[in-house]
C-alpha cells in the first residue's frame, strides 16, 4: 500500500486503505434482519460513536451501499464500514460467505437508477418472479409507471409475495 501522504493511488489502493482501516479500527455491527445473514442491512458503529447503514447487495459483484460520506463521494464503490461488515461475514459464516462469492445473491435489490430519474431492479441472474415481470424489463429497468407509484406497489409484493425483494436504504422516503 502507497504512503498514507501519497496522492498518485489507484483504486486498488485506495480500497486496500479502507480495508486495512476496517481491520484496525473498532467497529461494531449488528444486522437488522438476521433471517438473511449475508446479503441484509447492517448498523455498523464506528470508534467514533457514529453509526451508519450498510446494505450487503451482492458479494461477487461487490454491490453495497452504506450512507457514510466517504461512500458518497470516493467512487469505488466500498468504505471502511462495507469492509469491516465484509470482514466480520467473511469470518463468522465462513462457510456462506463462500457460497456467497460464487453464487452471487437469491435476493432482489430495487435501488434507484439516477441515471434514468427512475428505480431500477437488481437482479442476482435469476428469472424474475411473475408478479415482478409486470413492473421491470429483464435487465432489471422499470417497464411502466412512475417510479414512486412502482415502489407503493412493490412494498406489497414484498410483504406478500415476493419475500426475497429488498427496498434499498438508498431509495428514501
Amino acid at each position: 500500500m502507497p504512503s498514507p501522504h501519497n496522492w498518485r493511488t489507484t483504486d486498488e489502493d485506495e480500497i486496500n486503505r479502507r480495508r486495512a482501516r476496517a481491520r484496525t479500527e473498532e467497529f461494531r455491527t449488528s444486522n437488522t434482519d438476521p433471517r438473511h445473514p449475508i446479503f441484509s442491512n447492517f448498523r455498523v458503529r464506528s470508534g467514533s460513536g457514529l453509526t451508519y447503514s450498510v446494505e450487503i447487495r451482492d458479494v461477487r459483484q461487490r454491490q453495497f451501499a452504506c450512507d457514510c460520506v466517504d461512500f458518497r463521494i470516493n467512487a469505488l464503490g466500498t468504505c471502511k464500514h462495507i469492509e469491516a461488515v465484509l470482514l466480520q461475514l467473511q469470518g463468522r459464516f465462513r462457510r456462506l460467505f463462500r457460497a456467497a462469492e460464487t453464487n452471487g445473491t437469491p435476493r432482489l435489490d430495487l435501488m434507484p437508477d439516477p441515471a434514468n430519474d427512475s428505480v431500477r431492479l437488481l437482479n442476482g441472474g435469476g428469472r424474475l418472479p411473475g408478479a415482478l415481470q409486470a413492473w421491470f424489463h429483464p435487465d432489471g429497468a422499470l417497464r411502466k409507471g412512475p417510479p414512486e407509484e412502482a415502489v407503493e406497489a412493490l412494498k406489497q409484493l414484498a410483504a406478500n409475495e415476493a419475500p426475497q425483494l429488498r427496498l434499498s436504504q438508498e431509495l428514501g422516503p
